[in-house]
């Protein structure tokens, strides 16, 4: 099965958790978090953390409120 990592701050917990919920039967979703609230967390963190393991995998999915800081941070 494939693999698939996910991460996202905050504003982008829920998306983040429908994604799982509807993709989890056909790939296996390596969920990097945050795992349990919309509690607001430092994106970078998590950002980083899925753009080192896509290094190796190749596939992940960042998900953010606004979509730049992600982005941004991934990219460095």
């Amino acid at each position: 099965m494939k693999k698939i990592y996910i991460a996202s701050d905050h504003a982008g917990f829920h998306l983040k958790e429908s994604i799982k919920e509807k993709f989890s039967s056909k790939f296996e979703i390596l969920d990097l978090g945050p795992k349990h609230s919309r509690k607001s967390v430092n994106y970078p963190i998590y950002a980083h953390k899925l753009s080192k393991k896509i290094k190796k995998e190749n596939v992940g999915i960042l998900v953010c409120g606004s979509g730049m800081g992600m982005a941004m941070t991934a990219n460095k």
